[in-house]
This record gives structure tokens, C-alpha cells and sequence, in this order.
């Protein structure tokens, strides 16, 4: 391996995210031990060797430095009928199907053995896979062709396959591994990537599957790029205590994915449709984070749509919001834990000026008085009776969104209502929202007594250029009742639009179907509705400077909006997917 691969590969190494100047890159590169790669203008991500203690790297780098960790946005025949997109691929004078059009995915990876990812036999449809878990020391050396980046990285790492982790597996790979199979031989001695999970094989195949006897995708003639995200190190799993055995992934390889995607995209002079199948519980849910910043600028560029789901944080009871009334105000918040909960942590986020503080009631009544704001330092106590350590840590601007942020990790904590009561250190009356994380992260039963299901939506999707996709049960019409709901925390629209999410039918790893639920399904409904716009504006040449932004508008001109209800909405945002009427309407403009 070469130094870089070391430190992201390696448990004892430390990950963060830093912005962007020619300083700070010199600084770090002169770093014994570090190593530093940029994904885009304003953002680089950093390694370096060493366990140090991770409330003295979060005082030091700041909240948004440390990588949050992200999960699958699923809760556990879909009928394109009723989103439109049967119809519009039935319109044989209007012919679009995802030609000449990318749809990347960043998420578990994908089973390229299937036929739906076939565009004639044995010739894949998948024009690259970046595996990040599969360290392919010659194919790297090769691709770093013996090299460390240079002084100007960023223009280095342009250079499409200049990783240094994982190993890409191009097109010609993968029809290689296919004409093998075809004789009886084990493809994936040729091209040894899978998908363990099959959630990245199933939203592919929603979004992109070629059309067979059984199946059809929402743009069954787009090609794919796929990459399959390397498991979070432990030292992140450990300091965000989250459950054993779940499903999680790092910011820092997500938004390396999200540089694999653009540029396969370039390489490709082909346009690119982003379907994030991950959200977080952690961020000011505003749009504000590292990745969520990507992102909208790479929604903002032409060509490129960015769709993420929403989350399914709606019935998690994962969200308390409340007001403060001056300096003299006080609002307690109650956390029912259960038993055998082997911890949790919690963010609570304070409205532009206003600055808080915190003290702590255990179950048994004992009591942590305010925590005085020490910024830059960790504040530990222990609760004698209940044998739980509680850590906080303010962060009175943060660097991303400049909003004060108060990171709280509860270690085992005993069985009970624990109460965090909030304070106003200001004469503003202001609006504080508290967060625990992901449901499915929580090491056991964990919730607030008194929750909102309002602003539960997850990170990245507050951002504000890219679409944002709802979940509904496209069988009954009703909303999923995990599907996250707006609006954004500083009160933007949010969810843009809703799609089917509730048990669809789409591809199993292996060969075969079943049916999954979840906000990542529904993206993937809109990520393939994308690319039919895509492809009758830059394929057939309607309209080549396509944004994001653009075909959001388009896509919420053409949404289905019940009569007797209010849009846009919290819940809904601007209605259902319609793509066929989205096209009628482009008749209009």
C-alpha cells in the first residue's frame, strides 16, 4: 500500500475534513504521517497517524472536521404506474429512456452480474465501479502512476483513477468477468466485487434497470456508475456509540464518491444524475455540513442533478424543538432510555444568535448543574448511582453554519428518563432544536418523551439546490409513515417532492426480486425520472444546459397535488412524482 492508502485504510489512523487554501494544504502535506486529497474547490479531506482523544480533535479541528457517519435510507411490482413513468416510457414519439445519460450511485454496491444491468448479453451497462473496500495494490500504484499529489492538488486529482484507496473496475472489466461467466467460469475471479447488502443493487435497478420480460427500471437505456462505500472505522463507531453490527459509512468516502461520479461523468462528456441512497442524523439540518455543501455546488453545475432521500426519521421520535424565552428561560427536554442501552449521543442546535447551555437530571434525580460554555474543551461527569458518564461539547460558532451546536454523549446510561434541561444565555427569544442520532444507529430504545415529527429530515437533504425526495405508499396513496418531514430548520421547503417507497418491487442480489421500503427507494424513483429529462434535453439536444434546479421546477410543474390540501407542505413539499405530466407541461414553457 502506499502512505495515503495506509492512514484511510487504518483503524489506528484519524480522519477529518478540512476547507480548502493553498496554507493549510502545505501545512499538513509537510506533516510526517498525513496525507491530504481534495475533492472539489473548498473541501479536502485528511489522514493522519495516531489515536489521539476525540474530544481534544473535535475542540481543535472543529464539528464539522470530524466525519459523520451516515446510513442506509431504507426502514427494511413498484408501480410506476402511478408516478408516470410507465406512461412516459410508453411514448414511443417522445422515446426517452435514459439515453446518453449517467446515474451514479454512492451505497452498498452492485450485483453487475444481473441481467438488468446487461444492455445486450454479456455487455454491461455499468460504466465503472469505484469498490472502496478492495485495496488492488498494482491497479493503485498504476493509477497513482508512482506518485504523491502534488503541490496543486486538486488539478492532480482531476485525473480520473488517481485513488488512493479501493480499485476501480472499468466496463471493459466487467463485460470480461460477464464472457467468463458465460463459460462457466466464476466471474468474480475476474472482477471480485459484490453487494452483502443489496441495497445498492436495488435502487440501481429502480433507477436503471434495463428493461426484461420481469422488470424495467424508470430509464432502463442509462448507464451506471456505482460506488460501493467502505465500512466507517471503529474509533468513528465508538465516539458516536452507535449500535454493533449497523449498517455505516464516513462522510470523507462519500464525498470521494461524489468526485469518482463527476468526473466518470466527464471522462464520459455524458451528463450525470447523483442518487445518494444515505442520510445522517447528526447537522444543523439546514444544508450546511461538508458533504451537503458539495453537493449543492455540484448540483448548481450544468448537466448535473443531484437527488437525495429525505430520511425516515418521521416516526423515530428522534426530534424535540422548542422556544426560549430570554435569559431567564429554561426548557427541559426528557429522553425515556431503556434497558441495556450501551449508550447514544445527541446535538442540540441553537437558532442564528442565540447561545445555550445545559445541565443534566438522572433518573434517580441526581443533578449536573449548568455546564458553564467552555469552548474548546470537553466537559466529562459521572452519575454515581447510575454508573453513566456524560460528555459535552459547545461549539459556539460553528465553522459550516455559524449556528451554536452542543454535541452531548450519554455512556451507559441506566433505564429511565433522563432529563437535559436547556437554558438562554441571551436576552433573544429563539427557537433551539435537539436531535438524538439515526434511529437505526441507537444501540436500544432511546427516544424523546415529548417529540416533534417536524424538521426530521436528514442530512444532506435541507441543502437547497438539490431535489429532496419524500416517500409514499403508492398502493394506498398515503404518506410512509417513516418518511422524514419538513421543513428545514431555518424554514425552507423541504421535502421538494414525494415518490413511491413503500414495499416496491425491484431486484435481489443473487438474481430474483423482493420488495424494500424507505426514502432511498423513492430517490431513486426521481433519479431515474431525472434522467429522462436529461436525455430529451441534452441527448436530443431541447435543452443542453440542464441544472438541477431546472429540473426540480420541471418536476414540480408535472407532481400530482390532491385538491383538498395545501402545497407546498411539510409533508408532501410540492406532490407527487408525475413524470409524464412534468413532460406535458414542458409544453408549456
Amino acid at each position: 500500500m502506499n502512505r495515503c492508502q495506509n492512514l484511510i485504510m487504518s483503524e489506528n489512523a484519524r480522519d477529518f475534513i478540512i476547507r480548502y487554501n493553498s496554507e493549510t494544504y502545505r501545512q499538513i502535506k509537510s506533516m510526517s504521517d498525513t496525507c491530504i486529497q481534495c475533492v472539489d474547490e473548498t473541501w479536502c479531506l485528511a489522514h493522519t497517524a495516531g489515536d489521539d482523544d476525540m474530544s481534544r480533535f473535535i475542540a481543535e479541528k472543529g464539528y464539522y472536521s470530524v466525519p459523520k457517519l451516515y446510513g442506509l435510507m431504507q426502514t427494511d411490482t413498484s408501480n410506476f404506474d402511478e408516478s408516470g413513468l410507465t406512461a412516459t416510457l410508453n411514448q414511443t414519439n417522445l422515446n426517452v429512456r435514459g439515453q446518453g445519460v449517467i446515474i451514479g450511485f454512492i451505497d452498498t454496491g452492485i450485483d453487475y452480474t444481473l441481467d438488468i444491468f446487461q444492455s445486450a448479453r454479456n455487455i454491461s451497462k455499468i460504466t465503472a465501479i469505484w469498490d472502496q473496500t478492495i485495496q488492488d495494490n498494482f491497479n493503485n500504484e498504476e493509477n497513482m502512476n508512482g506518485q504523491e499529489p502534488q503541490d496543486n492538488d486538486y488539478s492532480y486529482l482531476t485525473a480520473l483513477g488517481r485513488f488512493n484507496y479501493g480499485t476501480v473496475y472499468e466496463n471493459e472489466d466487467i463485460n470480461r468477468a460477464l464472457q467468463a461467466k458465460a463459460l462457466g467460469e466464476n466471474p468474480f475471479d475476474y472482477v471480485p466485487t459484490t453487494d452483502d447488502n443489496g441495497h445498492g443493487t436495488f435502487i440501481a435497478g429502480i433507477a436503471a434497470g434495463a428493461q426484461t420480460r420481469e422488470f424495467t427500471g424508470a430509464a432502463p437505456d442509462a448507464e451506471i456508475v456505482m460506488v460501493k462505500l467502505k465500512p466507517a472505522k471503529q474509533y468513528l463507531r465508538n465516539y458516536y456509540i452507535i449500535k454493533d453490527n449497523v449498517e455505516a459509512y464516513q462522510e470523507t468516502d462519500i464525498m470521494a464518491g461524489v468526485r469518482f461520479l463527476r468526473f466518470c461523468a466527464l471522462r464520459e462528456n455524458k451528463p450525470l444524475v447523483i442518487c445518494l441512497g444515505v442520510g445522517t442524523g447528526s447537522g444543523p439540518r439546514t444544508g450546511m455540513t461538508p458533504l451537503a455543501d458539495m453537493l449543492n455546488s455540484m448540483a448548481g453545475r450544468n448537466n448535473v442533478v443531484v437527488v437525495v432521500p429525505i430520511g425516515n426519521e418521521g416516526n423515530a421520535r428522534t426530534h424535540v424543538q422548542d422556544v426560549l424565552v430570554s435569559n431567564t428561560g429554561v426548557s427541559e427536554i426528557n429522553i425515556n432510555v431503556g434497558e441495556n442501552v450501551k449508550g447514544f449521543s445527541m446535538e442540540i442546535w441553537a437558532d442564528t444568535l442565540e447561545l445555550l447551555s445545559v445541565s443534566f437530571v438522572s433518573p434517580s434525580g441526581q443533578l449536573i448543574p449548568r455546564v458553564p460554555v467552555r469552548v474548546g474543551q470537553s466537559s466529562v461527569f459521572r452519575f454515581l448511582l447510575e454508573n453513566t458518564t456524560v460528555s459535552v461539547d459547545y461549539k459556539v460558532a460553528e465553522t459550516v453554519s455559524g449556528y451554536e451546536v452542543i454535541f452531548i454523549r450519554f455512556a451507559s446510561p441506566s433505564q429511565g428518563v433522563w432529563g437535559v434541561n436547556v437554558y438562554s444565555l441571551t436576552n433573544i427569544t429563539a427557537v433551539y432544536n435537539a436531535w438524538l442520532t439515526l434511529e437505526q444507529f441507537l444501540a436500544g430504545e432511546v427516544f424523546f418523551v415529548k417529540s416533534n415529527p417536524d424538521v426530521t429530515l436528514t442530512e444532506p437533504s435541507p441543502a437547497f439546490y438539490m431535489i429532496s425526495v419524500g416517500a409514499y405508499n403508492h398502493v394506498t396513496g398515503g404518506i410512509a409513515i417513516d418518511s422524514g418531514r419538513g421543513y428545514t430548520a431555518d424554514n425552507r421547503v423541504k421535502p421538494d417532492i414525494t415518490a413511491p417507497g413503500v414495499n416496491v418491487y425491484g431486484p435481489r442480489v443473487g438474481g430474483g426480486y423482493t420488495t424494500r421500503s424507505g426514502t432511498s427507494i423513492a430517490a431513486a424513483h426521481t433519479a431515474g425520472a431525472a434522467a429522462l429529462l436529461l436525455t430529451w434535453g441534452v441527448y436530443y439536444g431541447n435543452d443542453v444546459m440542464m441544472t438541477t434546479n431546472k429540473v426540480k421546477t420541471i418536476l414540480i410543474r408535472g407532481a400530482k397535488r390532491d385538491a383538498n390540501m395545501e402545497y407546498p407542505n411539510n409533508v408532501w413539499g410540492y406532490g407527487k412524482l408525475n413524470v409524464l405530466e412534468s413532460f406535458l407541461q414542458l409544453r408549456l414553457s
